[in-house]
């Protein structure tokens, strides 16, 4: 009886909230809003600044989840680990529109004047900051879901040939770990793509400069231009389910092999 209720209210609150909201934006494509867009010089600006941006947010989340994927190894005892994993799931709690006003007092004019009269925001640099201080969290946990799949025998063998723990996690550990690697950079790409509140609140939503895809949507909305968001909004849904396609089609692939 449970199996059939499950199966009976699944389907159709699947297709009534999922499926029929991405729907809804294809089927209010018009060709003026497609020939509008395709010719805006700030949509593609917009399409390069979130590329730019997500790629170095997630890279920079990569390099930051090693660190951490390292003292989830090998020193889970330290008040630097206890720290890092306690703050590491904050963004996921956080309202971003507290994360970018975190970002913008932390790197704005105030400490860092000596880069400009806004400090680092309102900068490609703060775009990058603000999808980073989101996207983080996914690829450390993913990373350190990785590690926990480790056999043990493999760390323990390279101790007692007399490597220490830095050398074991650069020479044995991370090789081993390219599908967490890779998993985690798309998943922190993805969510990068996908921020709106941090980035316009600390980089702020200048056309051809900070503008990025999702703040694009929103400046059309706003000045009543439907066509060109919905346009715009479709043009999201087809990138992020890219990644999400490459990023499934890698797992099946690495659990088959």
């Amino acid at each position: 009886m449970n199996k059939e209720v499950i199966r009976i209210f699944f389907l159709p609150l699947f297709i009534l909230l999922i499926l029929f909201p991405v729907l809804a934006l294809v089927f209010n494509l018009t060709m003026k809003g497609i020939l509008a867009t395709m010719v805006d010089p700030f949509f593609w600006d917009s399409v390069k600044n979130t590329l730019i941006a997500a790629l170095l947010a997630a890279a920079l989340a990569i390099v930051v989840a090693i660190g951490f994927g390292y003292y989830h190894l090998f020193h889970r005892d330290s008040m630097v680990y206890k720290v890092a994993n306690l703050f590491n799931d904050l963004p996921i709690a956080l309202p971003h529109t507290v994360a970018g006003l975190a970002l913008l007092l932390a790197f704005g004019r105030n400490t860092f004047g000596f880069l400009g009269e806004t400090g680092a925001a309102f900068t490609l640099f703060a775009v990058i900051l603000a999808m980073f201080f989101v996207s983080y969290s996914l690829a450390a946990r993913t990373l350190v879901s990785g590690v926990d799949q480790m056999e043990p025998e493999i760390i323990d063998v390279a101790r007692t040939l007399g490597d220490n723990p830095s050398q074991v996690y650069f020479r044995v550990v991370l090789p081993l770990m390219g599908e967490a690697l890779f998993s985690g950079f798309v998943l922190g790409f993805s969510r990068s793509l996908s921020e709106f509140a941090a980035v316009i609140m600390f980089g702020g939503n200048m056309p051809g400069s900070t503008q990025v895809l999702a703040s694009y949507v929103f400046t059309k909305v706003e000045v009543g231009d439907l066509d060109m968001a919905v346009t715009a909004a479709v043009f999201c849904v087809a990138l992020s389910f890219l990644i999400v396609s490459v990023l499934s089609f890698r797992r099946h692939r690495y659990a088959a092999s």
